[in-house]
């Protein structure tokens, strides 16, 4: 498993990962992890202070959860 590569957008001059149209605003918080080149997980901010948390097989409720809640507290020091 690893964090998907943000790419490169030429018109804006900015890193960009695809969410789909479910994440609506940036966020250094916004991420989304692969296994094998596959999507199993994305996290990111939808509105001020909401967020929005999406995962699959090899993920469980719980271990999506920890792996989200451990990105925003690690990002708030």
């Amino acid at each position: 498993m690893q964090n998907r590569p943000p790419i490169w957008n030429e018109l804006s001059h900015v890193y960009q990962l695809d969410f789909g149209g479910r994440v609506t605003l940036e966020s250094a918080k916004n991420f989304q992890i692969e296994l094998k080149g596959k999507q199993v997980m994305q996290f990111g901010r939808i509105e001020n202070h909401m967020y929005t948390l999406d995962f699959e097989w090899p993920f469980s409720c719980v271990t999506a959860f920890a792996v989200a809640l451990a990105n925003v507290t690690q990002r708030l020091k």
